[in-house]
């Protein structure tokens, strides 16, 4: 770092001195110096920028041209540089003037010139005009600074050029403005603001307060330099109001209140920054004239600084602050340091330093300041968590704080001195001190609260996790995260819980709950670990859960392909009558029992297989016993011969046919539900069963007790319990509603058997509900990201926001680059290091490190992103053959050099040189090399 700054004053002394201020030309980018002509003009694309240019001691102008579209216009800032006299003019593409600037230079500070189309219709130029930059003393480089604008249909106003920067009339009301001469309304937005040339300049412009309310506009504003506007207005109906905006949109000033209204950066630093300026009709509608000022505050003490010898300002910002190296001493001893710093309520109001305190010392700091100039106060801060642990707002000009006990030895402390008042100077001095007398790495405030004696190195707290906080002050000893009052394990850091008080902690125990079922498998099976009346479902009691038993059952036949799968006595219903074919008399449910085809010869598994039953009377012919086919055994016939008659119930000798009153119970045969039982007369659900024996009356599937414990009518079919599981159990009684397995208690779905629980309660049950936790991410997501799909404090990390996690993403950053060949997957600015320096191709100015820029392996036609290609630089001075005017060195050009690449000839005739011509080439090779190692540094 020193030679190269060596070089660079070397270089400069030899140009200044020697060279009488010859410079390698690169106007406006072009690689050398600007056209001396329209003729000649370098030409710029027609669009806003920022361009430099140089004059050397024999180059007095500079042209440049710029085609404009229709409908667009063109405005154009010069700055001078320290002492130098350059005007600007600007021209059509006769070489007639527009508009020209003509300010003195100043001996000590920069210079600025200004012209404008005006909104001048340049159609009729061609769309083309020309800038002439024109030196009339001094030399050095100057900035040119190009606006493009519309202008509107009628062409505009022009007013002219002027020696105070440009301007104009402008101004206009409604759908005729015309703000700061741009053709029409200035932009209504911060985001995009009506950009205007940074330089001493008058405008007009119009506002209304509900249909044109702002008018915004933005300056470049020149290094060192500060920003004032004036706003004045005519209707004193209306009322403006101004303010300045930096970079970030954040407010920098606010216009003063009145007519006009005044606004000023003042002392802040916005020198090479973009700030924003807005014009604001709060009450009424006006046209206001705005006056621009822009003045060079380089002499300021804010750009002048050297806060506790830094050489500049302090940090501003808290996670950064500056270190200053302190000395221990006794508290207000002789050996404390001291410091200087400056600081401003509105250009530097926050200053930020960092002390390290060593193990088992405090720390104090007494401030100093001038109350009449600044109101300083002054904080001391924990470094990481930004805790206080001292402060003092004394404001009369003396300040002192200190850790106030605080342990903040072997840490960085922050140091915050802040004003809210003033601009000043300010001096502190801090101090470090000891506070463990015994030093036995307890302070003595802490063993005192401890107990132990902090004059006694052997008497030391106990601190049983290490954590710096003796077992007297630690809720927690063993540092697990657990206080000792809720831990079951308090000197244990591996375990806190023991669910089943069986001695062993459940971090360790498989069985938390004990109740047969290891954590992992109830985990699997949904049932709650901790919990020893919740277990998985085993229908067979195999030890395998329902979930995972391919036969629940366990009747040998799978679950698939089992009609019964919880029933170990069935598997099969051939007749589909919910009836298993074990327990089903008539399997094929042809209406013929099964034992009555295997009498009678007919398959009884077959619906199309029935016995032969000549009569038809549902008894095969074989065993048919009732000759008259009156449905009644010969043997049982009192009547055997009377296919009308067959019974006599209570023997009075006349068939129950003709019988009034078969059963002789009172009941007529008319009126009696069972005329042949004389215990039986009334059927009122009509099932055959006499309500004297039924045990349901009404035949509503519910016996007539039943439907007195569940308050329904147990005479009435149409009142029926509520069973909303159909388990025969009414929910009235039924602890389990929707017979989903789970207590109505514990159930959040009591009637729905699918769902019980609902983790991000969003009234969809966890089994439907595809995001469990409501943490915006499904739960097969979670768990492809290996987050935890039930926890929303558990979720997948998605640098990029693209909805895919990193650990699926193939592109983290979302820079079109895979990360399996980004080098940068967390950088979407960056993806490329050639050189494996650790700075990405975008940002390094030397991707293959070979020690030339990229921009110069460009210009010398080498490759940037090769160590191996190099530019050709025949002698070794830093300057590639192909821009270095004398390749071989030996002080004569290359033009005049009959050998060109041979430092020990330059001429056919003979080998002679004049001594003065030796000494300038000399020097001017040592300066290049200079201008090139001060534009590598």
């Amino acid at each position: 770092m020193t030679s190269a700054f060596s070089a660079k004053v070397i270089g400069a002394l030899i140009i200044t001195t020697c060279l009488s201020g010859l410079v390698l030309a690169n106007d406006a980018g072009s690689g050398g110096d600007a056209g001396d002509g329209i003729s000649s003009a370098t030409w710029l694309p027609a669009s806003n920028a920022t361009y430099y240019g140089n004059f050397s001691t024999n180059d007095s102008n500079d042209y440049y041209g710029v085609n404009l579209s229709s409908g667009y216009g063109l405005s154009a800032t010069l700055t001078s540089p320290p002492g130098a006299d350059y005007d600007l003019i600007l021209y059509d593409h006769a070489n007639s003037s527009l508009d020209g600037s003509y300010n003195g230079g100043a001996s000590n500070a920069s210079t600025y010139d200004s012209v404008t189309t005006n909104g001048t219709n340049t159609s009729g130029t061609g769309n083309t005009v020309y800038l002439r930059v024109q030196k009339w003393s001094g030399y050095g480089t100057y900035t040119l600074q190009v606006w493009i604008f519309t202008t509107s249909s009628t062409g505009g106003n022009n007013s002219g050029g002027n020696n105070s920067g440009g301007g104009g009339s402008g101004g206009g009301t409604g759908g005729n403005q015309n703000d700061a001469n741009t053709g029409g309304d200035a932009s209504n937005s911060q985001s995009n603001p009506t950009t205007l040339n940074a330089s001493d300049a008058t405008y007009h412009g119009y506002v209304h307060e509900t249909d044109d309310e702002y008018d915004w506009y933005s300056f470049i504003i020149p290094a060192y330099h500060s920003i004032s506007a004036e706003v004045s207005w005519n209707n004193t109906s209306a009322n403006i109001r101004s303010e300045l905006f930096d970079q970030n949109g954040n407010t920098i000033a606010t216009g003063s209140s009145g007519n006009p209204v005044f606004t000023n950066s003042s002392n802040r630093t916005i020198g090479g920054t973009t700030v924003t300026l807005s014009i604001r009709a709060n009450t009424g509608e006006t046209i206001y004239t705005m006056i621009l000022r822009f003045r060079n505050i380089s002499s300021a003490p804010v750009y002048n600084q050297n806060d506790a010898g830094s050489g500049g300002d302090a940090s501003n910002n808290f996670s950064s602050p500056t270190f200053i190296a302190t000395s221990i001493s006794g508290i207000n001893g002789t050996g404390g340091t001291n410091f200087t710093g400056w600081h401003s309520q509105e250009a530097d109001q926050d200053d930020y330093y960092s002390v390290y305190v060593p193990p088992d010392y405090g720390i104090a700091i007494d401030l100093t300041s001038n109350p009449s100039e600044v109101l300083s106060w002054i904080l001391l801060m924990n470094s990481s968590s930004g805790q206080y642990y001292g402060w003092s707002t004394n404001q009369h000009g003396s300040q002192n704080t200190h850790s106030n006990g605080s342990d903040v030895g072997g840490q960085h402390v922050t140091l915050w001195i802040v004003t809210f008042n003033g601009e000043g100077y300010y001096n502190f001095t801090v101090w470090l001190f000891s506070t463990d007398t015994d030093g036995d790495g307890w302070s003595n405030e802490m063993e005192n609260s401890c107990g132990t004696d902090p004059y006694d190195n052997t008497s030391i707290p106990q601190d049983t996790d290490g954590d710096g906080i003796c077992n007297p002050l630690d809720n927690d000893d063993d540092g697990d995260g657990y206080d000792d009052s809720e831990d079951a394990f308090p000197l244990n850091n591996t375990e806190w819980e023991d669910t089943d008080y069986d001695g062993i902690g459940d971090n360790a125990d498989t069985d938390d709950d004990n109740d047969g079922w290891s954590d992992n498998e109830e985990l699997a099976c949904l049932s709650n670990p901790r919990n020893s009346s919740d277990t998985p479902t085993d229908t067979d009691d195999d030890g395998e859960c329902d979930i995972f038993d391919p036969d629940d059952d366990g009747d040998g036949i799978l679950d698939g392909q089992d009609q019964f799968p919880l029933d170990g006595t069935e598997w099969s219903d051939l007749d589909g009558d919910g009836v298993g074919d074990n327990a089903d008399t008539d399997d094929d449910g042809d209406g013929f029992s099964d034992s009555m085809e295997e009498i009678c010869d007919s398959d009884p598994l077959t619906n199309s297989s029935i016995p032969l039953d000549t009569d038809l009377d549902g008894s095969c012919d074989s065993l048919d016993e009732d000759d008259d086919n009156d449905g009644v055994t010969d043997t049982s016939d009192a009547f055997p011969l009377n296919p009308n008659e067959w019974a006599d119930t209570d023997g009075d000798s006349v068939g129950d046919n003709s019988d009034q009153d078969d059963d002789n119970d009172g009941y007529p045969d008319s009126s009696d539900a069972f005329p042949l039982d004389h215990s039986e007369w009334s059927d009122l659900d009509l099932d055959g069963t006499g309500d004297n024996a039924d045990e349901d009356d009404d035949n509503d599937g519910w016996s007539d007790s039943e439907e007195q414990s569940c308050d329904s009518d147990q005479a009435s079919a149409e009142s029926r319990p509520a069973d909303h599981d159909s388990d025969q159990i009414c929910d009235e009684v039924d602890t389990d509603d929707d017979a989903d397995g789970v207590d109505d208690t514990y159930d959040m779905f009591p009637f729905d058997a699918n769902e019980w629980e609902d983790t991000d309660l969003d009234g969809v049950g966890n089994n439907a509900d595809l995001d469990d936790d409501g943490d915006g991410w499904d739960d097969i997501e979670e768990t492809n990201c290996g987050t935890v799909s039930d926890d929303a404090n558990s979720f997948p990390s998605d640098f990029d926001v693209d909805g895919i996690c990193d650990a699926l993403d193939p592109d983290d950053d979302n820079d079109m680059v895979l990360d399996s060949i980004d080098d940068f997957p967390f950088d979407p600015s960056e993806s490329r290091d050639t050189d494996g320096d650790g700075l990405g191709d975008n940002s390094d100015d030397d991707d293959d490190d070979d020690l030339w820029s990229d921009t110069l392996e460009e210009i010398c036609q080498s490759d940037p992103l090769s160590v191996f290609s190099k530019p050709l630089d025949t002698d070794e001075d830093g300057l590639c053959d192909i821009v270095d005017t004398d390749d071989d060195g030996d002080g004569v050009g290359d033009n005049m050099d009959d050998f060109p690449l041979d430092s020990s000839r330059w001429e056919k005739s003979g080998d002679s040189a004049s001594p003065l011509i030796l000494v300038l080439a000399t020097a001017l090779a040592i300066g290049v090399f200079g201008l090139y190692l001060n534009r590598r540094d």
